[in-house]
């Protein structure tokens, strides 16, 4: 499921929000990327079908390789196949969520699933969709799963997540 446009773009209307004292329980939701000089991983504001994806669909062994061009989506999803022989693992949660780790962790923690007002979905520690910690889940389908930082920062050091469920 290719994106239009320029997936690191800026909306306005996040630019506009973060500048003026209105839309404050927005706001809340995507303070850290206007606290930390970036946007957040904002999903594009065109109709894409919405990523059907539950916690059950999670745990498992995955390969896992990252692209920052959308043109080396296909040679990283080879990259993530070849990654198999020594997998990704994502186990069940205590809590309902999935054990993986977060940015810059060693241990990992107990994610959850969260949705935004638009249907977008987040994997993240709870509270509300899309702050620093969690990863935009930009598709799922056909055992491929990507997977963007919403922290600028962050999504620039680790690049778009590709995962590809492992035979």
């Amino acid at each position: 499921m290719a994106r239009e446009g320029n997936p690191r773009s800026r909306p306005i209307w996040l630019l506009k929000m973060c500048s003026t004292a209105g839309g404050a329980v927005a706001l809340a939701t995507i303070a850290a990327g206007c606290s930390t000089g970036g946007a957040p991983v904002a999903p594009p504001a065109t109709a894409i079908p919405a990523v059907t994806i539950t916690a059950a669909d999670l745990p498992g062994k995955w390969g896992l390789a990252s692209f920052r061009k959308d043109e080396d989506r296909e040679r990283t999803q080879g990259e993530a196949k070849n990654a198999c022989g020594n997998p990704y693992v994502i186990a069940a949660g205590p809590n309902s969520g999935v054990m993986m780790h977060l940015a810059d962790q060693t241990e990992p923690s107990e994610l959850f699933l969260k949705v935004d007002s638009r249907g977008n979905t987040f994997l993240g520690p709870p509270g509300p969709p899309q702050v620093s910690q969690d990863r935009w889940i930009e598709s799922y389908a056909d055992n491929v799963m990507i997977m963007q930082w919403v922290d600028p920062a962050v999504r620039e050091r680790y690049g778009t997540m590709m995962f590809v469920r492992c035979a």
